[in-house]
């Protein structure tokens, strides 16, 4: 349905981001700003693998990423589908985000 949709091409359908950063809500910030400045299709998909820095254990890396979680819903104003996994493929402090800007 993303690839079909003629009306928003030019602009980003789907955003991947694997950053690893101090201040894992900065990689919300750059999607966020990507999509204030036009830059990202209506009803794009995001994918961010937020890496934890901070603690050792599961219950501190899931806090950490909750309160990403929370500002992508607080600040994006529209988004849909959010979902937290720890997939096989992430190391313990790491967790994939995705969902859908609308």
């Amino acid at each position: 349905k993303l690839l079909d949709d003629k009306a928003s091409a030019g602009r980003v359908k789907i955003w991947v981001s694997d950053m690893c950063l101090h201040n894992m809500g900065a990689q919300v910030d750059l999607l966020l700003s990507a999509k204030e400045q036009g830059v990202m299709a209506p009803n794009a998909f995001f994918v961010l693998t937020l890496k934890c820095i901070v603690g050792h254990s599961k219950l501190s890396y899931d806090a950490q990423v909750e309160r990403v979680v929370d500002k992508v819903r607080r600040d994006a104003n529209n988004v849909d589908g959010v979902e937290t996994f720890h997939l096989f493929s992430n190391r313990s402090g790491e967790r994939t985000v995705i969902g859908y800007l609308t």
